[in-house]
């Protein structure tokens, strides 16, 4: 078993942005770090990479951030072997997407519409020796 001790969450919805940091801080996970843009996101992960700051243990991801794409964030995950590490669950509104995230190979797609308890369970299986399917 595997301890969370970092997350970093990318949502530009302040009720769901505060329900993720909720989930994850009732679950022990002490370090939630909240970004609502992909240029925020990027220069946190950055930092990380530089040696600035430690990297997430995991990252959760909306895909739709208003008027910009979580895709421009995931292809940089998927990019960089350092961050492709780091497990990423997609929590997204866009449930026609799940495709697209099996191909970026993302740690778990959890829709949005699926409830607290899906991201809860996401959340959870992160911490096991291998991750769930779809």
């Amino acid at each position: 078993m595997t301890s969370l001790k970092r997350l970093l969450v990318v949502e530009d919805q302040p009720q769901e942005m505060k329900l993720a940091a909720s989930a994850a801080q009732s679950m022990g996970i002490a370090d939630v770090e909240g970004r609502t843009s992909i240029r925020g996101a990027r220069e946190y992960l950055d930092s990380g990479l530089r040696g600035e700051r430690e990297l997430p243990d995991a990252i959760v991801l909306d895909l739709d951030l208003g008027y910009e794409s979580g895709y421009e964030l995931l292809r940089y995950w998927h990019s960089t072997p350092q961050l492709a590490a780091i497990p990423l669950i997609v929590w997204s509104i866009l449930g026609e997407q799940r495709e697209m995230c099996r191909l970026f190979k993302v740690t778990r797609f959890v829709g949005k519409w699926e409830g607290e308890r899906a991201f809860r369970e996401a959340l959870c299986n992160l911490t096991q020796s291998s991750p769930e399917e779809f």
